[in-house]
């Protein structure tokens, strides 16, 4: 056998013991942690913010430059409300958008829906 050909297998067998041995006492070191790739899902207040709030605003008025480009709704006026008091129509729209605004339906799950809707409907006064 070549040189090299022994070289490379000789460095691959020292780089997986020396991974197996540092995965080995990185388990013995944590044996209560739980490695998990699941994530705590985003709350509706963090949703809001990513998603709604570059057209809505944080506050719900609507007073941000896309707002005004696309005509957001202002959710802190009681007169908006006095039209659009129906829950399912919030869900709706945040499902299937509406005019300039997207769809949700496909990027979040029915249930981050229905908590940006009842999330929205905090704005009421």
């Amino acid at each position: 056998m070549r040189l090299l050909p022994k070289f490379v297998l000789v460095t691959i067998a020292i780089f997986l013991t020396a991974n197996a041995l540092t995965w080995n006492q990185a388990a013995r070191t944590h044996p209560n942690e739980v490695v998990s790739s699941a994530v705590a899902p985003p709350s509706a207040e963090t949703l809001f913010k990513q998603k709604c709030s570059k057209c809505h605003g944080a506050d719900g008025s609507g007073d941000t430059s896309m707002g005004r480009i696309f005509n957001a709704p202002d959710f802190t006026d009681g007169g908006w409300w006095a039209k659009h008091s129906n829950s399912a129509e919030l869900v709706s729209v945040i499902t299937k958008g509406k005019k300039n605004m997207p769809a949700f339906g496909k990027k979040l799950t029915k249930a981050q829906i229905a908590s940006l809707a009842a999330y929205v409907q905090r704005f009421k006064h």
